[in-house]
């Protein structure tokens, strides 16, 4: 029961900060859609609203690994193994997402 209380206030961040997210896109959104723009401020919203969860994804994991090992004397895994792995994680999506808005943003130059 103390694991729930300790990690649902993490959880309850990462979705209000997805929600603000989402509502300032929609809210975004009432004033009329932008003509031939080729970085929808959308998309950029979203990922950059959405990078407030890799922190708390973190810190719930660490918090887990605590719990864990007060109660089993096991770690879940290494915390910086875990950190390298979600921030690999998000460096490719942020790279993704830059390769592709580049790639677009050249294109629309070229013409």
């Amino acid at each position: 029961m103390i694991i729930l209380w300790v990690l649902l206030p993490q959880l309850l961040l990462t979705l209000a900060a997805w929600g603000v997210t989402r509502g300032v896109v929609g809210f975004g959104g009432q004033f009329g859609q932008l003509e031939g723009v080729v970085v929808r401020p959308e998309k950029v919203l979203l990922l950059i609203g959405n990078m407030v969860a890799l922190p708390q994804i973190i810190l719930c994991f660490a918090i887990l690994d605590i719990f864990s090992y007060n109660s089993y004397r096991i770690h879940l895994l290494p915390l910086w193994v875990f950190i390298l792995i979600i921030m690999g994680g998000g460096g490719i999506i942020l790279g993704v997402f830059f390769i592709r808005t580049l790639l677009r943003v050249w294109s629309v130059s070229k013409e």
